[in-house]
């Protein structure tokens, strides 16, 4: 507890303001486009957990092209990882950062926390096309990574500022 107790203030001094404790963790909505999510930070033993779950539920008749989205989006990736729960069709985001003998600096906080923000900020649009309007997961996932590299080459802000 007093680690989220902790994530919290450095989310109050980047205006991140509305942060809830409960008993699984830390809770606050973020602005991603098209919609915000909800991310959730859990602390155990092993782990900090930063999970963004995106407000969609893939129809079951999507979830294959979902997964196979899913997979080309996460060969890409470091940190973090998508996920579908097979149960319900839920999408989220998941990083995590390993707590072995060592309190995790504000640094390596902010960064797993920017680091599942920013990458459902830049894959979202991509699988709601796949489980929405019926693309291609190749096609859809293609964009969302040609569209990151057309980005100016500047360092990233991890300023966790809500939008």
């Amino acid at each position: 507890m007093e680690l989220l107790k902790r994530i919290q203030e450095l989310l109050r001094q980047r205006d991140v303001t509305s942060v809830t404790i409960d008993d699984d963790g830390l809770i606050f909505q973020a602005k991603c486009e098209p919609t915000s999510i909800r991310i959730r930070i859990t602390v155990s033993e092993s782990a900090l957990v930063v999970r963004a779950f995106i407000p969609v539920f893939a129809p079951v008749n999507r979830r294959q092209a979902i997964c196979e989205a899913i997979s080309l989006a996460n060969w890409q990736l470091k940190l973090v990882r998508f996920e579908m729960d097979s149960d319900d069709g839920e999408l989220r985001c998941r990083g995590e950062l390993p707590l072995f003998d060592a309190v995790p600096t504000d640094k390596q906080i902010t960064n797993v926390v920017y680091a599942v923000w920013s990458n459902t900020e830049r894959y979202a649009p991509a699988l709601l096309q796949v489980m929405v309007a019926g693309a291609d997961p190749a096609l859809a996932i293609g964009l969302a990574e040609e569209n990151e590299n057309e980005r100016p080459q500047t360092s990233r802000n991890t300023d966790l500022t809500v939008n």
